[in-house]
């Protein structure tokens, strides 16, 4: 995210959805707007509301990729299983994808990971490898 205003979008289980719910004000803090989405109906998503603590008051939408199209279109469904694959896309003010992070099925992400790609973006600067928020930025040729 290179500027104010943008969305974090992401396929995930529910204890993903959980952390990134409860980091819901580190994005909003960012002036970044997170989405959820699965291939999942609303109807598994109200049940994950009502069985999972952490979703019964999540602070972001979910929605439901039935048709599998915004899977299939960003390239991130599962062919043997159908389902997305968990990702997570950093999407500009403008609409570019400036960040695609895609795990495999059975490892989950890192939402404080996220958070400092985020921070990076929006510094408009050159951040070097294991950068976080608050370390010096790299200057041209260094």
């Amino acid at each position: 995210m290179c500027g104010a205003k943008g969305s974090i979008s992401g396929v995930s289980c529910p204890t993903e959805i959980g952390a990134f719910g409860k980091k819901e004000t580190d994005f909003s803090d960012r002036d970044a707007q997170v989405l959820g989405f699965s291939t999942d109906s609303r109807y598994v998503h109200l049940a994950w509301r009502k069985s999972h603590p952490d979703l019964a008051a999540l602070p972001f939408p979910m929605l439901a990729d039935l048709k599998r199209e915004l899977s299939l279109a960003l390239g991130i469904l599962h062919k043997q299983d159908g389902v997305a694959l968990r990702a997570t896309f950093l999407v500009d003010p403008e609409g570019v994808i400036r960040h695609v992070s895609v795990n495999d099925l059975d490892v989950g992400r890192n939402v404080e990971e996220t958070l400092r790609l985020l921070d990076g973006f929006q510094t408009g600067e050159l951040c070097p490898c294991n950068w976080k928020k608050g370390d010096a930025t790299l200057t041209a040729g260094g």
